[in-house]
């Protein structure tokens, strides 16, 4: 096996990895490397100097390497992690036991969003813990893997429903949802197709422009009392989303943000 290793910038990842697969790579890891990212290519053999002109700009450097267990790999990459003060999540195959006082997620990380490696997932897992009382009615837009409804019922809710437009994810909800030994309770929709006030808690981790598209169903369906918790912009959207809720808690990690908050 060999890699080849390339490194650009942010804005051109999709791009390079595009032309990565089209050249036959068998797999693609991104590394931070200060202000670029470090693309890291698997293929089967070298591939000839001449196939590789379109990424000069980029330094490419093949390496040797030994033969890898991607079963094993992949568990190295995902180990359980503590989460705030609480939450313990763990992959499935994870035999590590659940730290005194915290309560146990298991996930199956696939290909919906939502493994616990971003920091926005972290960031919403946090703001779950703070806001969520036993008894609270949850809600999970955009639930992707369903890790924070499925974070939400051990926390105390006593129910939490994830709905997704992405049909390709609820599956992998699906999946997790009984891997924690609760019944699935997901909707293939959005906002819109919920009943007014149907949620003590509403955790939201979509983009900082379709927050403020659904912003005004998220109101609808968070009840008078209620509380939101909204991720996935950065510093730059904060300001806007702190000023739609009463009382905001910021919480940041790396570039990311998370505002939590009750209702106007």
């Amino acid at each position: 096996m060999y890699s080849l290793q390339l490194r650009c910038p942010a804005s051109e990842v999709d791009l390079v990895s595009g032309e990565l697969w089209e050249l036959g790579t068998e797999g693609i890891r991104e590394v931070d490397y200060g202000e670029d990212v470090l693309l890291i290519a698997t293929f089967a053999k070298h591939t000839s100097g001449a196939e590789l002109h379109r990424f000069a700009a980029f330094s490419p450097e093949w390496e040797r390497e030994e033969a890898t267990d991607w079963v094993e790999h992949t568990h190295q990459w995902w180990p359980a992690r503590a989460i705030a003060n609480r939450i313990f999540l763990a992959p499935l195959w994870s035999h590590d036991e659940t730290p005194p006082g915290r309560v146990r997620v298991v996930h199956n990380p696939g290909l919906a969003s939502g493994t616990g490696e971003h920091p926005c997932t972290q960031l919403a897992l946090a703001a779950l813990e703070r806001n969520i009382t036993p008894g609270d009615r949850a809600l999970d837009i955009g639930t992707g893997s369903g890790i924070l409804a499925i974070a939400a019922l051990r926390l105390g809710a006593r129910v939490a429903v994830g709905v997704d437009t992405d049909l390709a994810a609820l599956p992998t909800a699906r999946a997790n949802f009984e891997l924690n030994e609760f019944a699935p309770t997901l909707i293939a929709g959005s906002a819109a197709c919920l009943h007014d006030a149907c949620s003590d808690v509403t955790v939201a981790n979509i983009s900082g422009t379709v927050l403020l598209a659904i912003f005004d169903d998220l109101l609808r369906v968070t009840s008078a009392a209620g509380r939101l918790i909204l991720t996935g912009f950065t510093e730059s959207e904060t300001r806007t989303f702190a000023g739609l809720l009463r009382n905001p808690e910021l919480t940041v990690m790396n570039e990311w943000n998370c505002v939590s908050g009750h209702v106007l």
